[in-house]
């Protein structure tokens, strides 16, 4: 019994040191460089309009309504989440594979599918801290009302985030190369499809997530017009959009979230990875 007890505390104990391992060596990477630079320079554009309202108008920062069409959904949803994601997800197995260290983390005693989890563990702080740190970031720039806004709003960019986060790590555990599928991905998949007309947006993460913001927005008052604006925060064409409540919005990316952290703890474990050094 106590034996079985010293080997269920010394597995504990090697899970828990390669999370903070892990947890370290996702620190800074190039992704993370390129990722936190394309976050500046739309932290930049937000402040530069918000200063420009100011001196134009009297008014400092953007108007809710103005700042989530067009930073929050026209550009956060659409375009940098999945890429600020795929910066610490497709690292936590793609850069032990691409830096031949995969070898070592296969060799640890610990069953694969908690490999898998622990890379995972160390993944989401990361990943969280620089997509809602972002996302509160911009409201913060972009005035009161703009930071308002991003705490009525803020559950879209967290599930989207977790279904990216799973998605990202499944296809760092199948593709050697897996930030250029990424990438793809997010440019083709997401930016593209995910703004197609008909059904077949609705293959994309970013479709979910809008419907999840709409009906937040609903809630907090924003789909009516307001000031200068003449819609509110509201599908431009529903017929052309065809959005999802928000209910069924929220448990497609819950549900999507869960089956693809399931496919890719079950590629992980069955993969047999070859020339890792």
């Amino acid at each position: 019994m106590s034996s079985a007890a010293a080997e269920r505390g010394s597995a504990l104990t090697a899970w828990c040191c390669l999370v903070g391992l892990s947890f370290r060596r996702l620190w800074w990477t190039w992704h993370t460089v390129a990722a936190v630079l394309l976050l500046a320079l739309v932290a930049v554009m937000v402040l530069g309009t918000s200063i420009w309202r100011y001196h134009d108008k009297g008014e400092w920062g953007w108007t809710a309504i103005g700042f989530t069409k067009t930073i929050l959904l026209g550009l956060y949803l659409s375009f940098l989440l999945p890429l600020l994601s795929l910066a610490f997800a497709s690292q936590t197995l793609g850069g032990e594979w691409e830096d031949r260290t995969l070898v070592w983390i296969l060799m640890r005693p610990l069953a694969r599918p908690w490999v898998y989890l622990a890379k995972f563990v160390a993944a989401v702080p990361w990943t969280f801290g620089l997509t809602l740190g972002g996302w509160f970031l911009l409201g913060a720039l972009g005035g009161p009302h703009a930071l308002s806004a991003t705490f009525e709003l803020w559950p879209a960019a967290a599930l989207g985030t977790l279904t990216y986060l799973c998605l990202f790590q499944l296809l760092g555990a199948a593709f050697r190369r897996s930030t250029i599928i990424g990438v793809a991905y997010a440019f083709v998949l997401e930016t593209l499809v995910g703004n197609m007309p008909g059904m077949v947006k609705r293959a994309s993460v970013n479709f979910y997530s809008r419907c999840v913001l709409y009906d937040l927005a609903a809630r907090a008052g924003l789909d009516q017009p307001a000031g200068t604006h003449k819609t509110g925060v509201v599908p431009e064409k529903a017929f052309f959009f065809l959005p999802v409540d928000g209910t069924t919005a929220i448990i497609v990316l819950l549900s999507a979230a869960v089956g693809l952290y399931l496919l890719g703890t079950v590629v992980f474990w069955r993969r047999e990875y070859r020339d890792l050094t």
